[in-house]
Formats: structure tokens, sequence, C-alpha cells
């Protein structure tokens, strides 16, 4: 019985000592961000303004910046139509986790779509890119020009 106890003892000490060593090796917890599978959380995209965003696509000619247009609450922080395309911006920093505009915000990142009424019932589809989300299924130009600016926007 006694050196059942010992082998015993000596095994915990061992497994718990061995905890420790995977313990200590582990890399350091990494708090999760709200960047999108793929993307970099780092990325100079995540400190940009829609006015930043605004001024690159008028840069390039793609959109018109003094011929903008205020749209709805409840989606984003700010909400823009220029040119037939919608543009949107979330606070992240700032959003409450309940508000009408992180649910945006969340369908967006999980799904590529906004519930618009949060009813299920009318979807919007929404290319994302950091804290911005873009709906060009109206806009007046090349979606495709507009789509290669927009992602290469902030990286």
């Amino acid at each position: 019985m006694k050196k059942f106890t010992i082998i015993s003892s000596v095994a915990i000490v061992l497994v718990f000592i061995a905890t420790i060593i995977a313990v200590a090796l582990m890399p350091d917890f990494v708090k999760p961000t709200l960047a999108g599978d793929g993307e970099d959380p780092d990325a100079p995209v995540w400190k940009m303004t829609m006015d930043d965003l605004l001024d690159y696509l008028d840069g390039k000619g793609l959109i018109d910046k003094n011929d903008t247009s205020t749209l709805t609450e409840g989606i984003a922080n700010i909400a823009i139509s220029s040119n037939g395309a919608e543009f949107y911006w979330w606070d992240l920093e700032n959003l409450s986790e309940d508000s009408d505009e992180m649910a945006a915000y969340k369908g967006m990142m999980e799904e590529g779509q906004i519930d618009l009424w949060g009813k299920g019932v009318y979807f919007m589809a929404v290319t994302k890119n950091g804290p911005f989300g873009l709906n060009a299924s109206n806009y007046k130009g090349s979606v495709k020009d507009l789509l290669a600016a927009y992602e290469a926007f902030g990286h």
C-alpha cells in the first residue's frame, strides 16, 4: 500500500509540473476582435473614417464626394449614398453590443448581408472592408472598378 501511495503521489506531482510547463509555453491570450476571418485587425483601415473613404474614392474618380446624401439611421453610425452606391461605417469601439447598428454589422460580417428592418424580411448584400460596408447594387458606374478600389482601401 505504501508503494502505491508513493507512486501515485509522484505521478500527480509530475502531471502538475507538466501542466504548468504546458501553460507556460502556450501563446498569450489574444483579445478577440470584430475583424472577420482573413482580415488583419491591425490593418490601417480600422483607424480610418468615412471621410477618408470618400476622399479616396473621389480621388479615383469613382464618386463625387460633394454629391452625397445621408441614409437612414439604425444600420450604421454613418450611412452615405453617392452615385447610387451606399457606404456604411461602424464606430465599433463605442457601439453597444445590443444596438441595431451592432446587429447590422454582425450580419454583414457573418452572412455578407444586413437585415434592414430587423424582421428577417428584407436583406441587403454588403461588401465588408474593416469597419466599412458597401452596397454597390445601384451604383451608376463600373461596379467592378468601385469594388476593386474599395477592397484596396486601407490595406
